[in-house]
């Protein structure tokens, strides 16, 4: 555990974000949230974040759209994808040829809480 660690969530459903931010915090992180990707990358600008949490689908600015923009600031955060739709075979590409990490909705505590884990022991381009 490492409470210096933040950890931005990204998900228009506000309990989600409620659920996944207290999950972090469990884990000894410190979790940021947001329900707009707009907010969210203006969140972002502002602090160093380790990982990013998001959703695929949001109104006004989707989670790939929000991913691109976070990786001009800074290509080597870990990111986490969850998505609802795992039928669709463009997302998941999509998802895949960025390289995220990617957990179907409804998301599993148990599920998130290693990934989350996992995201900080593998090493990072730069590191």
């Amino acid at each position: 555990m490492d409470d210096s660690k933040q950890i931005l969530i990204v998900d228009d459903d506000p309990t989600q974000c409620e659920i996944l931010a207290q999950l972090v915090g469990e884990l000894g992180y410190q979790a940021y949230s947001s329900t707009d990707g707009d907010m969210a990358l203006q969140v972002f600008k502002e602090r160093n974040f380790d990982l990013v949490i998001t959703d695929i689908k949001m109104p006004h600015m989707d989670g790939l759209t929000l991913l691109q923009k976070i990786r001009k600031l800074n290509n080597a955060v870990r990111v986490i994808v969850l998505t609802g739709y795992p039928s669709s075979e463009t997302i998941l590409k999509t998802i895949e040829n960025d390289g995220y990490t990617y957990l179907v909705k409804p998301v599993k505590l148990q599920a998130m809480a290693a990934l989350i884990e996992k995201a900080f022991s593998d090493p990072v381009d730069g590191e």
